[in-house]
């Protein structure tokens, strides 16, 4: 993993920022829920090479959320979005067979913070969010692909997210809720460092210091307490 130390730095401040919202919580009322969700997942160039960038196909993201909700008005979440994407050239390189790759997987693990305002109609709670956490990237590059057979390294990135979305209650212990975020990973290593290359004399790196994905998806809020 990259930068183990900025890592346990992440998680320090993630641990200090829960017990905190924690213990002003306790003198107030206290809504937990579970929330399944799916979604549309919206990505971009995470690779680049010599003439060429890998591109990677939008797909489906899906994920859980345990979230803490006091007095409805501000919300603390932990979350996790599993994503996973077709990995293509976008261009044909000299040498090279085909443009497909591989694919490649994502796990991102996120802490959030919910701001939620009350709305005319009381089945109705939008809301805007902002969050932080990490993502671990798997790539599965196609043997043919790999100059020796080896896979490339996955890496622990930083990243962090932001998003509005609305929660319509359907019942006192169900809501469906309905948002759409922008998340951004640190590549945390620089865009010049190789990590991997093909048999054709081609290097592959990360594309730029940042990786920005898209989020659209749905759940169902169920409440526990």
């Amino acid at each position: 993993m990259s930068y183990p130390k900025q890592s346990l730095a992440v998680v320090a401040l993630a641990v200090g920022v829960s017990l905190a919202s924690v213990s002003l919580a306790r003198a107030q009322q206290v809504a937990i829920e579970l929330t399944p969700f799916a979604g549309y997942y919206i990505a971009a160039d995470l690779y680049s090479t010599t003439g060429a960038v890998v591109q990677l196909a939008n797909d489906v993201a899906y994920g859980g959320r345990l979230t803490f909700t006091t007095n409805q008005s501000f919300g603390l979440e932990f979350a996790y979005t599993r994503t996973q994407s077709n990995a293509t050239l976008n261009k044909l390189l000299a040498g090279q067979p085909d443009t497909k790759i591989g694919k490649i997987s994502l796990d991102n693990y996120d802490i959030n913070f919910l701001a939620l305002q009350r709305s005319n109609n009381p089945h109705v709670l939008p809301f805007v969010e902002i969050g932080f956490g990490w993502a671990v990237t798997h790539p599965d590059i196609m043997t043919d692909h790999i100059q020796g057979g080896i896979q490339p390294q996955g890496h622990t990135n930083f990243n962090f997210n932001f998003g509005l979305g609305t929660k319509i209650q359907m019942s006192k212990l169900v809501a469906l809720r309905l948002e759409g975020r922008w998340r951004v990973m640190s590549t945390n290593i620089t865009t010049s460092g190789g990590l991997w290359c093909d048999p054709w004399g081609y290097c592959y790196q990360y594309a730029s210091n940042w990786y920005d994905s898209g989020e659209l998806n749905g759940g169902l809020s169920i409440r526990l307490k």
